[in-house]
């Protein structure tokens, strides 16, 4: 299965989101995620065993634990790797004093993963479709709503690949702040 650990996002910024991308279409050359499947990826997991998945569970579970809930700002748009070379469109998540990135360092040691480049939380709006654009004229002009998120939970998700647009399933959930063995 492949997997990864995520925090979703509230219904309000989903809806508000979801409403400015629609008027989006202009954009060319790019493939629009699939609103309902928006979330904060903190950890890639790639390829895991189902045997594995109750282990990972726990892991996941004793990170949220020992992590308190946070709520960020939303808003602004960029792209990946960069705005003259963008593969990915993204919307922006402020992490001021590192909290969120700190979150993602905790999981990545429980999970026995490397960190290979620095953490920047954000949403995926968007991928290239072939090649690489120029947006650096439409991100000058473009906006997106400000909003908040609500950490509050990890998810174990896992992906579905194959026709179509990725599907995403929740395996587990786990609240943080709260003891993950009550």
């Amino acid at each position: 299965m492949r997997c990864f650990v995520a925090v979703p996002i509230g219904e309000e910024l989903r809806a508000a989101l979801a409403d400015a991308v629609a008027d989006w279409r202009e954009l060319e050359g790019l493939r629009s995620t699939d609103p309902a499947s928006w979330h904060v990826t903190l950890a890639f997991l790639g390829s895991v065993d189902a045997a594995e998945i109750s282990r990972l569970e726990v892991l996941i579970g004793d990170v949220a634990a020992h992590n308190a809930p946070m709520q960020l700002r939303t808003g602004g748009l960029g792209a990946f790797p960069s705005a003259g070379r963008a593969r990915v469109l993204w919307y922006g998540i402020a992490d001021p004093d590192g909290s969120m990135a700190a979150l993602s360092a905790d999981l990545h040691a429980a999970l026995g993963m490397e960190v290979a480049t620095a953490y920047r939380p954000h949403l995926t709006l968007a991928r290239a479709r072939r090649q690489a654009l120029d947006l650096r004229g439409w991100l000058a002009h473009a906006s997106a709503p400000e909003g908040d998120l609500v950490v509050d939970r990890l998810e174990l998700m896992r992906s579905h690949l194959g026709q179509g647009p990725a599907r995403y399933e929740a395996l587990s959930s786990a609240v943080l702040g709260l003891p993950a063995h009550v």
